[in-house]
């Protein structure tokens, strides 16, 4: 069975940083906005047929932790489509 490559997370930053969207074959899967005024940042999903996450908001503590949700998505994707 041929090994499946890694799922490979394209990072854009918009508008100054305040906006980074994940972009995944091409295609925008999610995008992270903030700080907003209460220091969160907000995690926002696409409908796309690239990651395995329906069209949602979530809110995480930092940027870093977003980008994390988004990665640790994006490899349950990956794995569940091996």
């Amino acid at each position: 069975k041929p090994v499946k490559p890694a799922t490979t997370i394209d990072w854009q930053s918009r508008y100054d940083g305040v906006l980074s969207v994940a972009i995944v074959n091409s295609v925008p899967v999610a995008g992270i906005s903030g700080p907003w005024p209460d220091g969160n940042y907000a995690l926002t999903w696409w409908a796309s047929n690239e990651i395995d996450a329906p069209p949602s908001l979530e809110f995480h503590t930092s940027m870093d932790v977003a980008r994390q949700r988004v990665e640790a998505v994006a490899c349950q994707s990956r794995q569940v489509a091996a």
